[in-house]
């Protein structure tokens, strides 16, 4: 690890965003079943999801600045709007408060993400950067996992039992950093990037933010609709799709440390194609597939490629920016994650009511296609700049001798 970033630290921040995923886990089934059960339509659900990854983006944004003054403080803040935001949600009569709630809770959510894969960032050697996010993403999903299948399993109408326990997990969170602020480096985000030194080179760069887009998009889709399809289209019970979203993470959970390490000896670029080309597969298997078991196979599959995308991007970023532009690098990754968030379980919630449940799965193969055609298109016409302006240079210096 770098720099007087401890182990205990590590895994102090990991145990503290588990503890925030479990709430975020919850609250994302908690949300779809309540709207549910209000008669709204997939479309209405889907910009409820929206809701919160805007207020997400925003909070992504806005955050940059403030964790380099408070830095540890506001995940603590965070972290407290995420237990308030999920508790009050079904206290709400009607859509402006429950859009209302999931604004302020993806605000809050930022406040406490940002800060802490900052941190894991800083704080990680050359040569560890993508198995710290590899086991700090794990962590997330584990608790995501255990979130999604309790809120599922205890999810009764009308009853909030779930979304207090919810509640209490991103408090349990805030106590572990606020009783644990010892095991942080001394030197933290706010002495970082105070001159914003450092271009991002969105061009050079785009697979790494479209990354962030593309995970997002699917993230935010399956998770506000997965457990809907398999009730519906295939006639599962609530009990056994919680069972089997939680399966959908188990893949994550399993890959995210060895994943890691492949990319830190074999290259995060090879490693992030890779997993691409299971979640193109993933995609276009699924709608085929009617079996419990096969589905939880390709649903696992799915889970790991697509959970891999997000700290594989973020340490690829993380490569190829100044250490001065790090945190602004980081806030617009997440941002456009939550961007693509926002996309996803909109356009997923929109092709479903036009097309049935299958079509969230070609809803998703579209969108990556999209970027990784466009990332290709754009390193071609990269390539082809530098060539010419190498050739205009030779041709220059022939000239002038």
């Amino acid at each position: 690890m770098g720099p007087g970033f401890s182990t205990r630290g590590l895994l102090l921040i990991c145990l503290a965003g588990g503890s925030w995923a479990f709430s975020f886990g919850i609250g994302t089934q908690l949300g779809t079943h309540w709207l549910k059960d209000q008669g709204a339509s997939d479309f209405m659900i889907g910009l409820n999801h929206a809701t919160y990854y805007f207020g997400l983006t925003l909070g992504s944004l806005l955050s940059s600045k403030l964790i380099r003054r408070w830095n540890m403080r506001w995940a603590m803040a965070g972290l407290v709007g995420c237990a308030l935001s999920l508790a009050l949600f079904p206290w709400s009569d009607g859509w402006p408060g429950w859009f209302t709630w999931r604004l302020i809770n993806g605000l809050a959510s930022a406040f406490s993400l940002l800060p802490l894969e900052t941190f894991v960032s800083q704080g990680s050697a050359e040569g560890e950067r993508s198995w710290n996010f590899g086991l700090f993403n794990a962590c997330l999903t584990i608790g995501g996992a255990g979130g999604i299948a309790i809120g599922l399993t205890l999810y009764e109408p009308g009853s909030m039992l779930a979304f207090y326990m919810g509640s209490l997990s991103a408090l349990s969170s805030a106590l572990i950093l606020g009783f644990s602020r010892g095991a942080f480096p001394a030197q933290s985000s706010d002495e970082v990037d105070t001159n914003r030194a450092g271009s991002l080179d969105w061009t050079g760069n785009f697979l790494c933010f479209g990354t962030a887009w593309i995970q997002g998009f699917l993230e935010g889709g399956m998770v506000a609709f997965m457990a809907l399809y398999l009730e519906r289209s295939l006639g599962m019970s609530e009990e056994l799709a919680g069972i089997l979203m939680g399966v959908t993470l188990i893949g994550v959970i399993i890959v995210q440390v060895p994943v890691g390490w492949l990319a830190d000896r074999l290259g995060r670029l090879p490693v992030l194609l890779g997993a691409y080309a299971v979640i193109i597969i993933g995609v276009s298997c699924l709608p085929w597939c009617r079996s419990g078991v096969s589905v939880g196979i390709w649903l696992c599959a799915l889970g790991a490629s697509t959970g891999a995308l997000y700290p594989l991007g973020m340490s690829l970023l993380g490569d190829r920016v100044a250490p001065g532009a790090l945190v602004r690098a980081y806030s617009w990754y997440l941002a456009l994650d939550c961007i693509g968030s926002q996309a996803g379980a909109a356009v997923m919630g929109k092709a479903r009511d036009l097309w049935g449940e299958n079509a969230m799965f070609g809803a998703g193969l579209v969108a990556v296609l999209l970027v990784l055609g466009s990332s290709f298109v754009l390193s071609r016409f990269r390539r082809q700049v530098k060539t010419t302006q190498s050739d205009e240079i030779v041709l220059a210096r022939n000239k002038a001798a």
